[in-house]
C-alpha cells in the first residue's frame, strides 16, 4: 500500500529494520520506544495497521490503528489509536495523507468506519481530524480506563 506524493510518500510497514525502529522511536510519546517482539506481533496480526511517512528516506510521520472485529451485520470498524507527525514537518498534509491511506486499509479489511478518541483541548489533533471528514456523534463521552 503505497501513496506518492510530490515531497512524501506512506507505506505499510509490515517487517521492521532497526533503522527504522529508531526512526519511529523519535516520533513517539516521550518515554515509550518500540519493543522489537511486541513489535513484531503487533505487524503479524492482520488487524493491525502500521503507516509510515517518509520525506525521502527519513520516517517522518507514523499511524498506528486497530481492526476491531463486530458481531453484527457492520462486520469491522477501526481505531485509529496514535499517529504522530514530526514537528519540522507538520503543515504539509502528511497527517491528513496517513488518514486517507489508513481509510483505504479500513475499506480492504471490511470495516464501515474509522474512529479516533482525542482531547477537545488538543487542537491541532481537533483541526486534523475535522479536515479529513471527522465528527463527533456526542459531547457526552468519557474514557474510563480500567487497570488489569
Amino acid at each position: 500500500m503505497e501513496q506518492t506524493e510530490e515531497k512524501f510518500h506512506i507505506i505499510q510497514i509490515t517487517q521492521f529494520d532497526d533503522e527504522l525502529i529508531l526512526q519511529i522511536d523519535s516520533l513517539l510519546d516521550e518515554g515509550t520506544v518500540w519493543d522489537k517482539i511486541e513489535g513484531e506481533k503487533f505487524l503479524k496480526n492482520p488487524d493491525n495497521v502500521l503507516l509510515a511517512a517518509f520525506w525521502d528516506k527519513t520516517t517522518v510521520g507514523f499511524l498506528t490503528a486497530y481492526r476491531l472485529q463486530r458481531f453484527d451485520k457492520r462486520k469491522a470498524e477501526v481505531l485509529l489509536y496514535e499517529i504522530g507527525v514530526h514537528e519540522d514537518f507538520r503543515r504539509n498534509g502528511i497527517g491528513k495523507a496517513l488518514i486517507e491511506e489508513l481509510k483505504k486499509w479500513a475499506k480492504e479489511v471490511e470495516a464501515d468506519e474509522v474512529w479516533v478518541l482525542t482531547n477537545k483541548s488538543n487542537a491541532e489533533a481537533v483541526a486534523l481530524y475535522q479536515s479529513v471528514g471527522g465528527v463527533t456523534e456526542s459531547t457526552d463521552e468519557q474514557m474510563y480506563v480500567l487497570k488489569v
